[in-house]
């Protein structure tokens, strides 16, 4: 199966559509740069329109079909691009991506697969978007259930490779693999929600649906695109600069300090950092704000960027520990693949390496001061309280509080999750399909099931995600030590204030 494709699929629901300006429409679409664009949620001629006139590349949005029976069929690889089916070939390597206009087709593409009318790719991922699918909740029992799961199930078992329903009205963060029974089999069948939940939020998304099955979504609040987007503009901020005829994040940043500054309740200092983040948006490179340095380091060497993966926010274990050392460009990793009920022998395992080879270091996170340090602390003196003191006198910290709670730089990334910053500075992580909350499901289900082979999970996948985030970190600390600086300080601007406001905190 092939390893190295991977479909960039924005999801732009309709409600958050219908929420933005045109201008924000196009500075999605520029910000993701997806291969394939779909529109789920409720039927929105409006919402077509606008996203059809902003984007370059194909759109789903199956629902308008006037006849009831619309299937949209594409093909992607890396070599030739998204194509609608009927005018490719088939090819076993090729990235499949079905969408129906509603439920009720989902026998008809059943019975197409099956006589191979309608062909798919037998080794890369086949996808079937289901605009207006969500899974259902029994508020009296607290159970949920998946509709049309054997009808789902049946078109999962005529296909040879892997099949993952995106379903349009679970939340963008739903990622589950339902375990299904069929004739056949037991099986699982994974479903991962594309963000319009009838909850009232804005948000969109991109997924990496890679030839494998597996998806990574960035999602992101629909209000950090547009005007919105930058630091310290809100709705009347916005409104003031659109009748100065700016409507991008571009025409703030052809505007001098001194012209936004004359804006009613802007003034010099809103109008610096304002000014700032455009530029910060526009050219993809941060901005330090300030004449400190992020960190200190020990001998010449730079620091080692360390991620800890555990099995929730209030862990009773951290499972795997990576270690990234740039210095050597090596990643270790100490992962606890055999008793998950006992933290300590991994974290014995990584302190005793560690503080051997590592103790006159600088350890660098992302957050780290937030998560990782106290918890390493905490399993340390519940587990192996003799490496106490020498955990103690390793110079840690942590950039994300440097650059963002401290306000010493803004940062190009719509969010100020470190993958989310990474993306937007360059760096090209590996598809595994992982986000923190999905790495900790899968080791909590592990853990209650550690003699199942079924459960185990794929540790290789998992590490990666780890080496990851770590290669990730010292990728933004770099963009962030070569970055461009304005001194904001001593300015007479009042310095900054300790937030980006108009980014999603941590």
């Amino acid at each position: 199966m092939p390893n190295d494709q991977s479909l960039e699929l924005l999801s732009l629901p309709s409600p958050s559509v219908t929420r933005l300006s045109q201008s924000a429409v196009q500075d999605t679409i520029q910000y993701f740069e997806p291969d394939l664009i779909t529109i789920p949620g409720p039927r929105d001629a409006a919402a077509y329109a606008q996203v059809r006139d902003a984007a370059d590349v194909f759109v789903i949005h199956p629902q308008l079909g006037r006849s009831g029976e619309h299937i949209s069929h594409y093909r992607y690889s890396t070599d030739t691009g998204v194509r609608e089916a009927p005018n490719t070939t088939s090819d076993p390597g090729m990235i499949d991506v079905l969408a129906v206009q509603n439920l009720d087709i989902l026998p008809r593409l059943q019975s197409e697969l099956e006589t191979n009318t309608r062909d798919t790719g037998s080794r890369a991922a086949t996808y079937l978007i289901l605009p207006q699918f969500s899974i259902e909740w029994n508020t009296t029992s607290l159970s949920t259930t998946l509709p049309e799961q054997d009808q789902l199930t049946a078109i999962s078992n005529c296909l040879p490779e892997p099949f993952t329903v995106l379903a349009g009205e679970q939340p963008a963060e739903y990622n589950h693999e339902w375990s299904v029974q069929s004739t056949q089999s037991s099986d699982t069948l994974p479903i991962v929600g594309l963000g319009a939940d009838n909850q009232g939020s804005a948000t969109v998304a991109q997924y990496s649906c890679t030839s494998r099955g597996t998806v990574a979504a960035e999602a992101v609040d629909a209000s950090k695109f547009g005007l919105k987007a930058l630091h310290g503009v809100g709705a009347s901020t916005a409104q003031r600069l659109q009748q100065k005829e700016c409507r991008t994040t571009q025409d703030v940043r052809n505007l001098s300090i001194t012209e936004l500054a004359e804006l009613p309740g802007i003034g010099p200092t809103r109008a610096e950092k304002i000014h700032g983040h455009a530029d910060v948006i526009e050219s993809g490179e941060p901005l330090v704000l300030t004449n400190k340095t992020p960190i200190k380091t020990r001998g010449n060497q730079p620091p080692v960027c360390l991620d800890i993966e555990t099995d929730g926010l209030s862990p009773t274990i951290i499972w795997q520990f990576g270690v990234y050392d740039p210095a050597s460009d090596t990643h270790q990793a100490f992962i606890e693949k055999h008793n998950p009920k006992n933290p300590e022998t991994v974290l014995e395992a990584f302190i005793t390496w560690f503080i051997a080879n590592h103790g006159n270091r600088t350890v660098l996170t992302w957050n780290g001061y937030g998560f990782d340090y106290p918890k390493i602390k905490q399993f340390l003196t519940q587990y192996c309280p003799e490496y106490l003191d020498a955990w103690d006198d390793v110079w840690t910290y942590d950039l994300y509080k440097w650059a963002v709670r401290d306000g010493n730089a803004l940062l190009p990334g719509r969010t100020n999750k470190l993958d989310h910053v990474a993306r937007a500075l360059g760096y090209e992580a590996a598809e595994t399909g992982l986000t923190g909350a999905k790495t900790a499901a899968v080791y909590q289900e592990f853990m209650r099931n550690p003699d199942d082979p079924e459960r185990e999970p794929d540790w290789e996948r998992h590490k990666q995600y780890c080496k990851d985030d770590c290669q990730a970190l010292w990728h933004v600390y770099q963009a962030i030590t070569d970055a461009k600086r304005r001194d904001m300080t001593d300015s007479g601007t009042g310095g900054v204030d300790g937030q980006q406001a108009g980014l999603t905190d941590f």
